[in-house]
């Protein structure tokens, strides 16, 4: 584990190993956690395998909880829970690795052309099988657990920014970006109004759409216009909202990734259904609205947020 005061183990850009499942299995707790964060059984199987480290995470967003510190963990690129032992769930999350999980790939050890980004799921050992994955109508699984795993951040605390500026995880035209969203927003709450990103309508119900996309169709997302009818006083469809990062994307095109049936609520640790909403290929939160929350989670949209191009249109 790192001492105060050390510089980061890993850094972004690094070539790691994960380590064997006996030595993982020796830094958890009979809960299967290290400082709270759970190895999960879906995890296994990148196990002895090399990857490079997406980013580190000295902070995490907790839904319902804001920003919240996290010590010693980092992500991996490419490295996105399918849901295989939780029945399913479509969250498409970004594990969170414990540095103590990692150890650093000696240099000329493997070049980039070896690194391993996918492995089809095996079978589990007799330890990897008794990993929580439900507590009686309750999935446990890094996302619900992520409060437990992670300590109170001051929302007066911008030592962090120092950090990932330092650590090249934040540029300081992207700090002063956040910093004026930021002020901007604490002087509107101050008014009651709502973030100048957030996209509100007044309707109380509307149609969540009925494209009954498929994977690798080609979509382009409808403007603010368009879509600020479809949505209720809290820019939410359904239940499901607008988030202010994906304004970025409107006026664009992509292709649908998947449809999203179901996924497992991180405040109440519930699955919930979905209906009519998809994730698209190369979308995510890139955290500008959450002061650079390094999770890149997955946005699902609603059908009735997109339009469907042809393919031949699309050429």
């Amino acid at each position: 584990m790192l001492k105060k005061g050390h510089s980061p183990q890993f850094h972004r850009g690094q070539l790691v190993r994960v380590r064997s499942e006996k030595e993982i299995a020796f830094t958890l707790d009979i809960h299967g956690k290290l400082e709270g964060m759970p190895f999960m059984p879906e995890m296994v199987r990148h196990c002895g395998q090399t990857f490079r480290v997406y980013r580190r995470t000295g902070k995490t967003c907790v839904e319902g909880h804001s920003l919240r510190r996290l010590n010693s963990t980092v992500l991996l690129e490419g490295l996105r829970c399918d849901g295989a032992f939780h029945d399913g769930c479509q969250r498409n999350c970004l594990y969170f690795w414990k540095e103590a999980w990692l150890e650093p790939l000696e240099k000329g050890g493997l070049d980039a052309g070896g690194l391993n980004l996918a492995n089809p799921v095996g079978g589990l050992s007799a330890w990897a099988s008794h990993l929580t994955t439900k507590n009686h109508d309750r999935y446990v699984c890094q996302s619900t657990e992520l409060f437990g795993a992670t300590q109170h951040l001051s929302r007066w605390n911008f030592t962090h920014f120092i950090t990932e500026i330092r650590d090249d995880e934040l540029s300081f035209g992207r700090f002063l970006q956040i910093l004026l969203n930021t002020f901007s927003d604490r002087v509107r709450g101050l008014v009651g109004l709502k973030s100048r990103y957030a996209v509100v309508g007044t309707k109380e119900e509307t149609s969540r759409g009925n494209l009954e996309l498929k994977a690798g169709e080609w979509v382009e997302v409808k403007s603010t216009d368009e879509i600020r009818p479809t949505l209720d006083s809290d820019g939410r469809n359904h239940g499901l909202s607008f988030e202010p990062d994906m304004v970025d994307f409107t006026g664009r095109r992509f292709q649908v990734e998947f449809p999203i049936q179901k996924i497992i609520l991180e405040q109440t640790g519930k699955m919930i259904p979905l209906a009519n909403t998809v994730a698209l290929k190369g979308v995510a939160c890139e955290g500008l609205c959450t002061k650079n929350c390094p999770r890149n989670n997955t946005l699902y949209w609603r059908e009735i947020w997109l339009k469907r191009i042809e393919e031949a249109e699309h050429a």
